[in-house]
């Protein structure tokens, strides 16, 4: 981002100054939208909240010093706080293999890239990667953390969807977009970041007086537009299938630290949050994105391949601000 040059050259600035900068500099020009997606993510993330940053970013407090994320997954919002604002981040998931790749890739990306240089974007190298994952997932093999982060973000940035041991994608198995996308990872920095592997319970508990930001799978039930769990991936949503919601709204009642949640939206998640504000914002989610192929759901429905967001934001400031 432009923006983060401009930080640089002017570090005496106030975090309300530095969110007015980056807000301008992702100001949209034209179309519903008001803010362009945010691009400073080496890793596709299906639902990612790329869309969605400005948004957030708005709600930010000015007298945030840190923030903790227990829900990393794509990491949209928690880099553009990090690189862009200059805040300190921890942030944290419970999936261990993507957290594996996200200490390589903030620790050390030309390692990452190295490896990854050696492989090439095609369905024949895709698919052996694919299965070997299948059996890392099964537990039939173990592959050294390095080789393990290597294939999954190969695995992840060229699927379809994107998804973990998801199928092919034509768009991205890519001479060219596999080489800038390697490039991307190579020259990636978070100096602000911190990715750890933990429960969102224990990261919470730990974290009383630190501004969240909560991004948790989705609800599923009979009230709400997301019928399927996708985390990690759909045919094993092993960390989205039986969340413990009521556990994440009870811990936030009690929070003291502020926070700002982003969610489905749907009448359970709003009877959760009934005493916060709640924002109700509109975006593409990134699941399929750019992808035209129309299987049997698309064709029995609008058969396009542009899925829209039910989404629901909702924000507490912190305690003090509360008086």
């Amino acid at each position: 981002m432009v923006v983060k040059a401009e930080l640089e050259s002017v570090s005496f600035l106030s975090l309300s100054e530095r969110k007015s900068a980056f807000l301008r500099s992702l100001a949209s020009r034209g179309g519903k939208m008001k803010y362009k997606r945010y691009l400073g993510a080496p890793i596709r993330y299906a639902g990612g909240k790329s869309l969605a940053v400005g948004l957030i970013v708005e709600l930010l407090p000015d007298n945030v010093r840190r923030i903790v994320s227990p829900f990393l997954g794509g990491g949209s919002v928690e880099l553009a706080c990090a690189n862009e604002l200059g805040l300190p981040v921890i942030a944290s998931d419970i999936f261990d293999i993507l957290v594996n790749y996200w200490q390589f890739q903030i620790e050390n990306p030309k390692l990452l890239y190295d490896r990854l240089k050696e492989l090439k974007p095609d369905k024949e190298t895709f698919e052996e990667i694919r299965l070997i994952l299948n059996d890392v997932w099964k537990g039939k093999v173990r592959l050294d953390p390095l080789t393990l982060a290597v294939y999954f973000v190969y695995n992840f940035n060229l699927s379809y969807g994107p998804g973990f041991m998801g199928w092919s994608s034509h768009i991205y198995l890519n001479e060219k977009r596999y080489r800038v996308m390697i490039e991307r990872i190579r020259d990636f920095t978070a100096p602000n970041l911190k990715v750890q592997c933990a429960d969102f319970q224990e990261v919470i508990k730990n974290h009383p007086e630190d501004f969240l930001y909560c991004d948790p799978p989705y609800y599923l039930g009979e009230d709400s537009k997301m019928f399927k769990g996708i985390y990690p991936m759909r045919n094993i949503p092993v960390h989205h299938r039986g969340f413990p919601h009521e556990e994440l709204r009870d811990l936030l009642r009690e929070h003291k630290g502020g926070f700002i949640l982003s969610y489905n939206d749907c009448p359970t998640i709003r009877e959760y949050y009934q005493e916060f504000e709640q924002f109700l914002p509109s975006w593409q989610y990134t699941m399929g994105q750019g992808e035209t192929r129309i299987g049997l759901n698309r064709k029995s429905g609008t058969g396009n391949h542009v899925k829209e967001s039910h989404e629901i934001i909702v924000y507490c400031p912190p305690e003090e601000w509360k008086l």
